[in-house]
């Protein structure tokens, strides 16, 4: 019988297969089909500039954008679109508006109405394919449906001209906890709206149950410096500064998956859980945003009973008792003094020894 884990890395396989070749084979299609006589990649900034324009342009000619698709089109003063980067979605939308005025009715492009043209026809299946994936209830795939899955998106690819050694080798590649990320990133198709309410549920469920000091322990491998930690009042200000500095945001969730699972939090039950997959499997999910010291040092601070915490204030603190509130006070006390460290901490384990 196959294992949760089994399922799983079947549905990332499959997603590899789609996101390096089939991005792959939409670039190179977009390419050939854009302009008379093709595009270069390095052509692409001009021929979004002379298209699209602006946002509104883009709206009108696309369809609605999410910000972040938007960025890549016009990225930040002194930096070139990069055709590589554009997901599967964002490519398809491309691709359309590069054939109207042709005498083909794109409004047919749902996958299930094929145009004559072989190689388009299963372009179209192409981001059909995605949009089925990407919509999948959860992360998992059971080996019957990953051989019918596999065989069908290979031989969409075959078509279009992806080399079946190339295929091959996504099926042997090892993935790695980057490529999971990736994948993820790839299939949140939530809005930003959905993303802003997802960041209200959160702070709505950490607050009410107290939970910030926690929070705040474990994120502090994440802010070094902590003088921003040490300002924030509420779980809205934390999640802030995550998203400030990069590591969480619509299309990036990992570090908030990471928290509930080292903060035990599997109750939290999000008012957008249908778009996220990835909730489903959680308690499954591999840490990656914490390092196994960060962990260890919040079990510590969950397992501390109250006449420990008097034991360790006793011996750090002896000249003034700080008589603290609760273990993760104390615990975030000791790691801004430098008492937690890797080097460290097996002599606070051993007071707590002696202690008993």
């Amino acid at each position: 019988m196959a294992s949760d884990n089994d399922e799983i890395n079947n549905f990332f396989q499959l997603s590899y297969l789609l996101y390096e070749e089939g991005t792959k084979a939409m670039v190179k299609f977009f390419l050939n089909h854009a302009a008379d006589g093709g595009l270069q990649p390095n052509q692409f900034q001009k021929y979004v500039n002379d298209n699209f324009k602006n946002e509104d342009t883009c709206k009108k000619k696309l369809g609605k954008l999410f910000k972040d698709q938007y960025n890549k089109l016009f990225p930040e003063e002194g930096v070139e679109a990069d055709i590589n980067k554009i997901d599967i979605s964002l490519l398809f939308k491309l691709i359309k508006h590069s054939f109207e005025g042709k005498g083909i009715n794109t409004s047919d492009w749902i996958g299930e109405t094929t145009p004559g043209d072989r190689i388009l026809a299963n372009i179209i299946l192409l981001n059909k394919f995605r949009n089925d994936v990407a919509h999948a209830y959860c992360y998992r795939m059971p080996k019957v449906k990953f051989n019918t899955e596999w065989s069908k998106l290979s031989e969409i690819l075959q078509v279009v001209g992806v080399d079946k050694n190339e295929i091959d080798l996504c099926g042997n590649k090892q993935l790695d906890d980057t490529d999971r990320q990736k994948i993820e990133s790839l299939y949140l198709d939530i809005s930003d709206d959905d993303f802003y309410q997802l960041m209200t549920d959160v702070s709505e469920w950490y607050d009410q149950r107290g939970l910030l000091n926690r929070l705040q322990v474990l994120l502090l491998e994440h802010f070094p410096d902590d003088e921003a930690l040490k300002r924030v009042t509420s779980t809205s200000e934390l999640l802030g500064l995550l998203t400030n500095k990069g590591l969480l945001s619509r299309t990036n969730l990992t570090v908030l998956y990471d928290v509930i699972k080292v903060t035990g939090q599997f109750g939290f039950d999000p008012s957008i859980k249908d778009k996220l997959p990835a909730f489903k499997d959680i308690k499954e999910r591999k840490i990656v945003k914490f390092s196994e010291h960060t962990q260890t040092v919040f079990k510590l601070g969950k397992s501390l009973s109250d006449s420990e915490i008097k034991t360790l204030d006793g011996r750090y603190n002896f000249s003034v008792l700080k008589k603290y509130a609760d273990s993760w006070n104390l615990i975030l006390d000791f790691q801004r003094r430098g008492l937690l460290t890797e080097n460290k901490i097996e002599s606070v384990k051993k007071v707590l020894k002696r202690g008993k």
